[in-house]
């Protein structure tokens, strides 16, 4: 039997509730696939942490409601000795979780790091660069969400580990929701992107292409479904233009219902900067979600998604407004194209369900334990 304990809220692991997150997605579908398993054991602690309106509420979340996580958490690792799962940064972020980190390493545990984001790539981090070389070096697996990332930091920080490679994915149901291949409708086009409005993942970009495609095309819409980064100097330039066209519909969605809204939708767009390393390091969930549903997708040239879709199941297209335009508006007029890509998309897709993750972690566990 693999007893793994997963330092980590495990609400979280219970019900994604209004999570927008893609950190909290992965952790959910992941673990939750990976318990399926009949001799794996998936523990945590689960607290409901009062609100943070006040600066009463925000001490008591990060000095009591975290303190007593720890507590229990250390009884469970004294008395069970399983192997022990931290989301990297997440589950650090928080001293207590630190005080557990330590432990695990006096206790002998085997360790997991499950890298979301690094230093290098989160924008806000309480973390530093000399705290991400101590964790992974002490940890004895760690999760990778693509070969770019691993081989980079393998080198960086001379780590000789046990390393496995588990991009993100999407789950079951969606396969249920969407089980024949995707029907162009007439006199519709609608455009999608899922996630953060900022520079760096080309946002600005595709809704200027939608803008000038518009006056072409009266029945192209863009949906987007995800907030404004605050730390994006130039989100209010592009709030005003979103915010004027009656044709750009923007909703930030819990991640849970997201799936539920895409029926209408004839043309995903992932348009990340690919001039921006890390950017290359991503595993987008927003892009296997797409894949999900088997409907038309536009990718910019990333390195780690370039070869996802080498079968022309995605339409890859230079990170440049005038050959994301140029392509969209190819698009817009060759729906038997858009077509063909959902029959290579549908096929495709089974390679990157939650569950195949799960399987990947399952096997390499078996070795480390």
């Amino acid at each position: 039997m693999i007893k793994l304990f997963t330092v980590i809220n495990g609400d979280v692991l219970k019900d994604l509730g209004d999570n927008t997150t893609p950190t909290y997605t992965r952790i959910h579908y992941l673990l939750n696939e990976l318990d399926k398993f009949d001799d794996v054991e998936i523990s945590s602690i689960s607290l409901k942490h009062p609100s943070q309106v006040n600066i009463e509420g925000f001490l008591y979340n990060n000095l009591i409601t975290k303190t007593v996580l720890a507590f229990h958490s250390a009884l469970t690792l004294l008395r069970n000795k399983p192997m022990v799962y931290f989301a990297y940064p997440h589950s650090l972020t928080a001293i207590q979780n630190r005080i557990i980190f330590i432990l695990c390493k006096l206790l002998n545990l085997k360790i997991i790091l499950d890298i979301h984001d690094t230093v290098d790539q989160a924008k806000r981090t309480i973390l530093n660069k000399e705290q991400e070389i101590r964790y992974f070096l002490n940890s004895d697996l760690l999760i990778f969400t693509n070969i770019l990332a691993s081989e980079y930091y393998k080198k960086e920080y001379n780590l000789n580990k046990n390393t496995v490679i588990i991009p993100n994915a999407f789950e079951n149901a969606f396969i249920k929701l969407y089980q024949k291949p995707y029907k162009h409708i007439k006199n519709r086009f609608n455009i999608c992107y899922v996630g953060g409005i900022s520079k760096n993942r080309g946002v600005e970009m595709l809704v200027q292409a939608c803008m000038e495609l518009h006056d072409v095309y009266p029945d192209l819409k863009l949906y987007l479904f995800g907030g404004y980064d605050m730390g994006y100097s130039e989100s209010e330039n592009i709030k005003n233009i979103i915010n004027k066209k009656d044709y750009i519909i923007i909703k930030e969605i819990p991640r849970k219902k997201i799936r539920d809204l895409f029926h209408d939708i004839d043309l995903f767009v992932m348009p990340y900067d690919p001039h921006n390393k890390y950017m290359n390091f991503s595993s987008p969930t927003k892009l296997f979600e797409y894949i999900g549903t088997g409907k038309p997708i536009l990718c910019t040239k990333c390195e780690s998604l370039i070869d996802i879709g080498k079968d022309n199941s995605i339409m890859y297209v230079n990170y440049n407004l005038i050959s994301i335009k140029k392509q969209i508006e190819m698009l817009i007029n060759n729906p038997q194209m858009r077509e063909d890509m959902s029959k290579k998309l549908l096929e495709l897709r089974i390679s990157h369900t939650w569950k195949e993750r799960a399987n990947r972690l399952y096997n390499v566990m078996t070795e480390v334990r």
